[in-house]
């Protein structure tokens, strides 16, 4: 889905002041140190155009895996040496483990069957090395979608790209749809992340409206 805007992905995030990778990745680290102190290796599920993993190899060895060619591609170019695999996170095995498993922005929730989410989930969870933590981005909270919501349209100006980038949404039952469909349901995710072995915490509106779970696995 991304064949088109891959290329303008960063722009549109980075321009429009959505997006900050380096605070982000600040913060990921902070997590991180905080629950694994002698943490070194990470992946990052969902990894996109790799803007985060160049901020994030200042303090780990960083691999990532995206199911979009378009998106690795990007990330790619400004990755030079570091793994990144085509990959889908619903089936993922790569038959190891890491101190750290990133699923950033949202990612989850292109997962829109609950069920799915929980196996999802489980398979990242299998990732994560004994002591290791997993940091999970939710989807919108439900208390705090505005359905049939039109903001206004977002400008954004990089060199010689312009890119106007309008939206909207609407509900279909439990799931919104916007060019994707999305699960709206935190809780799922939490119980998911506990059910697959982790202790889980939840750090809430990490972006508005948003929460972020972080798990971590037992030694």
């Amino acid at each position: 889905m991304y064949e088109k805007s891959a290329r303008i992905y960063d722009l549109l995030y980075v321009g429009s002041g959505i997006k900050d990778y380096p605070a982000e990745a600040e913060e990921l680290h902070r997590i991180i140190h905080d629950q694994c102190p002698t943490a070194h290796n990470l992946l990052d599920v969902a990894c996109g155009t790799g803007a985060r993993l160049v901020e994030l190899k200042r303090w780990y060895s960083v691999e990532g895996v995206d199911v979009s060619r378009d998106m690795l591609a990007v990330a790619q170019s400004r990755l030079p040496g570091v793994p990144l695999q085509l990959a889908d996170m619903r089936t993922l095995d790569l038959g190891k483990t890491f101190d750290a498993v990133t699923c950033l922005f949202s990612s989850i929730g292109y997962i829109t069957e609950p069920a799915e989410i929980r196996s999802t989930i489980t398979r990242l969870a299998e990732h994560v090395a004994p002591g290791g933590v997993l940091i999970l981005d939710g989807w919108v909270r439900p208390d705090r979608w505005r359905d049939h919501y039109r903001p206004e349209p977002e400008v954004v100006t990089g060199g010689d790209v312009s890119v106007v980038r309008l939206s909207s949404n609407r509900p279909e039952g439990r799931i919104t749809e916007l060019d994707m469909h999305h699960l709206v349901q935190t809780d799922d995710y939490v119980s998911a992340v506990s059910d697959a072995g982790l202790n889980a915490r939840v750090i809430p509106d990490y972006m508005p409206n948003r929460d972020r779970i972080v798990g971590t696995r037992p030694r």
